[in-house]
């Protein structure tokens, strides 16, 4: 994002994510039809209305709702050419300086899952829990960067039928690591919880921590860790399925007041082995675990601006998820510069610039720039025989 900036206006927020999306998708006039800046400028539009294609160009452009359609899946490239350029997109707002190349960050990973009510054999469609009246789902799993109570987005991909956990966290941190940045630990949800990922991790000498599952109803090594006392350390020991390696990792055993029922974390790292003791680090990674809680809000705040479809193209889905992020990107970066500007703490809410509002802001100034006609011709017959309300 530019610097230069001393004001925020619709114009700025515009000129920023339309900038961002065009660089990083580089699409090409459709024919003789629509323009590139007229394809970005409708995915924009269907990101900050929250509305479909259809409604969209209907009611703000001068061409078919069917050429908008083609133009678009014929920019979209493959899935993993447009994931790729979804993730260019997301650090180049996020304009990291040399002084943040150097830091080291903790990266939150979670999955978010869209739910899906056609065809359960539609292309990229996942199976899961039941959730929101159905068990099949779009699902995508994110990086995270997670820095004084902002969070920004700095990996993405969609999640395919059969694809492991380890292997998502893989890539996650491939696309972190591929553009310049430096994670030191990472914090994930009991969905990771395969001796895979923790293998994975220890390999790459990373800092981690995520709560485990019990494993079967009956007695075994790993659910006897749920019988120890509160604050209880000790090591946790299996065999992979598959593979059949061997894990070893280290878990914090954790009771909140009230609750009947322990929660197991696994964890490693988090602080120099010389000076810190062991029950420190165990502290510390389950802290760091509570900050990825705001990941659920990140989630809601990313609904706010993800277009709404029922394409069973998944190219098109991950579009409108990639967008969405996007924009919420544009929103952190732009209230870190108003927090900077007022001299307020990095950790300090800034209500001058809620989400909802700057995606008003971009809508009303991409409106504006492509007028609708606000009448309805009606038959002369019909004015003059209609009754009066």
């Amino acid at each position: 994002m530019r610097r230069g900036y001393s004001t925020i206006t619709p114009a700025v927020i515009h000129v920023l994510a339309r900038r961002t999306l065009a660089r990083a998708l580089g699409w090409p006039d459709y024919k003789q039809s629509i323009t590139g800046t007229q394809l970005v400028d409708l995915v924009l539009l269907i990101a900050g209305t929250t509305r479909t294609l259809f409604a969209v160009v209907t009611r703000y452009f001068g061409f078919s709702h069917e050429t908008a359609r083609q133009g678009v899946r014929a920019s979209l490239g493959s899935r993993d050419q447009l994931t790729a350029r979804l993730v260019d997109a997301l650090h180049h707002v996020a304009t990291f300086t040399r002084r943040d190349r150097n830091r080291r960050w903790t990266c939150a990973i979670d999955v978010h899952y869209v739910p899906f009510y056609g065809d359960r054999g539609t292309p990229g469609i996942i199976g899961g829990p039941k959730k929101a009246g159905t068990s099949f789902f779009h699902a995508y799993a994110t990086g995270v960067l997670i820095h004084k109570h902002r969070r920004y987005t700095v990996g993405l991909m969609s999640v395919t039928k059969g694809a492991k956990p380890h292997q998502q966290v893989q890539t996650l941190l491939d696309q972190v690591a591929a553009r310049g940045l430096t994670v030191r630990g990472v914090v994930l949800d009991a969905g990771f919880d395969s001796g895979e990922t923790l293998l994975l991790l220890q390999e790459r000498n990373l800092s981690y921590t995520v709560p485990m599952r019990k494993k079967g109803s009956g007695t075994n090594r790993r659910n006897e860790c749920y019988t120890q006392p509160h604050g209880t350390i000790t090591t946790m020991d299996w065999v992979t399925e598959k593979a059949r390696r061997s894990v070893s990792t280290r878990v914090l055993v954790w009771r909140r007041p009230g609750e009947s029922h322990a929660r197991v974390y696994a964890f490693s790292g988090w602080g120099d082995a010389a000076a810190v003791s062991e029950a420190k680090r165990a502290w510390l990674g389950r802290r760091r675990y509570r900050e990825r809680f705001g990941i659920e809000t990140s989630y809601r705040q990313k609904n706010q601006a993800r277009g709404w479809t029922t394409s069973t193209n998944p190219e098109y889905r991950l579009l409108l998820e990639g967008v969405a992020l996007l924009l919420r990107q544009v929103w952190v970066c732009l209230t870190l510069r108003i927090a900077r500007a007022r001299n307020r703490s990095p950790n300090a809410w800034v209500p001058e610039l809620p989400l909802v509002e700057m995606l008003d802001w971009l809508t009303q100034r991409i409106r504006a720039r492509y007028p609708r006609t606000r009448c309805i011709t009606l038959p002369h017959k019909i004015l003059t025989t209609a009754p009066m309300p």
